[in-house]
């Protein structure tokens, strides 16, 4: 699905085709995940919640400031499940904070603590400070401890994406149900225990939250385009994460285009068309048509700063490890065409490696107009990270500082006056200490 109006909300004005049996209403709906914000704008907020069953929903968007009503929303909420909400809360002020309240049935649900608060972006060229935060690589399963969790939350950032392996999938196909019905049931079931988890809830009332996928929360270890459960995979994926976009028309995917402020983001998917590591050369990581749209979209943007967003390190090369260096034909000429067309202000962020770094292409030596790229790698938040005594393996000769081999998150800070912004890349461990650092200027990353 391109669109991101679900088929599950059929509001006042709008009527969905749903047969719903008589006596399928039951009573005594309550919240079962939720809520949180996906997809922000200056003037809108896409909310998102599922409940138990099918019933009447009713939203009411408040000035969080003055306590007047903004907004009211009314729609039935119906099945199959899961019951999802997913609505556009609009005509909101930019930079501005608002609280909802929520009905299901005609009485007002009580919604858990803290209290969500939505923060719309600020409006293009207004200048302003600029806090996104990112990570991959949340094996809750097995390492619960919330202390990351909070300390991205005490960050404050408007935005958290996550950039790959949200949750972990079975490694084995054996493990995964037998028909396609009972696959989408299978990956659903997943994708709420991850949802729910008791140490991400803070982060999810303070920021809005968007998702790109890798290998664990797509299918297998190192799936790719041959996924038998691709599609079932992409259907979770729409219901529990309100992004801005789904791919395009004839290349539905996780890859999607958002602007907040002046800052620019480009979500990658780096697994739906992914060739086979062993394929012949050229192979692809994200298909012409991804590529098609990132170009279109990368000449289209005035953004300031321009940030790729990939499950997999861009830069950095790990022979027999995923990266875009395994698919270096297609990484070399989209590298040529980004300069070739003077696209100015792009940065990589990537995960996977379960362990941070920033790697950076120098801008090239024969005076071309080219200027140095930079890929900062977040991970892991919550799985295994790699051991110190592993380091030589991981050597990378674009690597500058040093690595970090514990758990992290990445935070991205704009700030600085129009016309003279600045971006700081950094990576801070699960406690909020600061391990890494680097601050760009914008004329930096000009090529003149």
């Amino acid at each position: 699905m391109v669109g991101f109006v679900k088929a599950r909300v059929i509001t006042l004005l709008v009527m969905v085709a749903f047969l719903v049996p008589v006596g399928a209403v039951a009573q005594g709906a309550h919240l079962v995940a939720g809520p949180m914000v996906g997809s922000l704008t200056a003037h809108s907020a896409r909310l998102w919640f599922e409940i138990n069953h099918s019933d009447r929903v009713k939203v009411r968007c408040f000035d969080a400031n003055t306590g007047q009503l903004q907004s009211a929303y009314g729609f039935t909420v119906v099945g199959p499940p899961p019951f999802v909400a997913d609505l556009n809360l609009a005509n909101l002020r930019s930079d501005h904070d608002y609280r909802i309240k929520v009905d299901l049935g005609g009485v007002p649900v009580r919604l858990p603590s803290p209290p969500l608060v939505i923060h719309t972006a600020p409006a293009r060229g207004s200048g302003g400070a600029i806090t996104l935060a990112f990570g991959s690589c949340a094996n809750t399963a097995e390492y619960g401890s919330p202390q990351i969790w909070k300390s991205i939350a005490a960050t404050q950032p408007l935005a958290f994406l996550f950039v790959g392996n949200a949750f972990y999938l079975p490694r084995h196909l054996k493990e995964f149900p037998y028909t396609y019905v009972h696959a989408e049931r299978f990956l659903i079931k997943h994708y709420l225990k991850a949802r729910r988890f008791a140490g991400f809830q803070r982060l999810l009332r303070i920021a809005a939250v968007y998702a790109t996928w890798d290998d664990h929360d797509f299918g297998t270890p190192h799936s790719n385009r041959t996924f038998v459960f691709s599609q079932q995979s992409l259907q979770a994926f729409e219901t529990y994460w309100p992004n801005p976009g789904y791919g395009i028309a004839h290349a539905p995917g996780t890859f999607c285009h958002f602007r907040l402020g002046d800052v620019a983001v480009f979500l990658l998917d780096d697994r739906t068309f992914r060739d086979p590591t062993k394929a012949p050369h050229p192979r692809t990581m994200l298909g012409w048509r991804q590529l098609a749209w990132l170009k279109r979209r990368l000449l289209r943007s005035r953004a300031t700063f321009k940030l790729i967003v990939d499950g997999d390190p861009v830069l950095s090369d790990y022979p027999g490890h995923e990266s875009w260096g395994n698919f270096h034909h297609e990484r070399a000429a989209f590298f040529d065409w980004l300069f070739g067309h003077d696209v100015t202000g792009v940065v990589f962020l990537s995960g996977h490696r379960r362990f941070g770094e920033l790697s950076v292409r120098p801008a090239n030596t024969q005076g071309l107009d080219q200027y140095p790229l930079y890929d900062l790698t977040s991970s892991s938040l919550a799985a295994r990270p790699v051991r110190r005594a592993k380091a030589s393996v991981w050597m990378n000769p674009r690597r500058a500082g040093l690595p970090i081999f514990e758990h992290n998150f990445g935070l991205i800070r704009v700030g600085g006056p129009l016309g003279n912004r600045h971006i700081i890349l950094e990576l801070k461990n699960s406690r909020g200490a600061t391990l890494l650092s680097q601050t760009i200027l914008a004329r930096q990353l000009t090529g003149g």
